[in-house]
């Protein structure tokens, strides 16, 4: 679940024209450790995450265990019984927290995941960008969330000045 927390916040702030960053998710979510599972705690801020799922059917062919070998760099490892609780104050009245709206959770295609920033699988050499159209106007990213809106992926030109979210 903790995976679908991180991909959830980057894509809320991404599609809201935000810089997700560590310390807004450190905002809503605590690390913490149940079972020798790391997750995420809501930590009391406004909730952003609508609909999460409740379980991951076919979670053990995604499983994968890394061992302290493989990792080439010295990791500070914790001690799973003592987390340490981060109190951090919530930023009530700052233009990035007030702007980011509760969003349901889904799946999305490559192109919206590309409009995002989130996938680099888009042609460098392109001249437009995919976008999200309603009745074949543009319109909010993060609007792609609800499935009531009726909306499709399409593209646009590339404005004036405006460069690749990966350039």
């Amino acid at each position: 679940m903790g995976m679908v927390h991180i991909r959830h916040f980057e894509f809320a702030y991404r599609s809201q024209g935000e810089e997700p960053t560590v310390e807004k998710f450190k905002v809503f979510y605590q690390l913490q450790s149940i079972l020798g599972f790391f997750s995420f705690a809501l930590r009391g801020a406004k909730e952003i995450l609508i609909s999460p799922p409740k379980s991951f059917h076919d979670w053990k062919m995604k499983f994968f265990y890394n061992c302290e070998e493989v990792i080439s760099v010295n990791m500070e490892y914790r001690d799973l019984a003592t987390i340490p609780k981060e109190d951090m104050k919530i930023p009530r009245g700052a233009t990035w927290y007030e702007k980011l709206m509760a969003l349901p959770n889904r799946v999305f295609g490559e192109q919206v995941l590309v409009a995002a920033g989130m996938n680099d699988k888009w042609t460098e050499k392109r001249e437009d960008v995919p976008v999200l159209l309603l009745n074949g106007e543009e319109v909010a990213l993060y609007q792609s969330t609800f499935p009531a809106f009726a909306s499709t992926m399409g593209v646009r030109p590339l404005r004036g000045g405006e460069k690749y979210w990966f350039e």
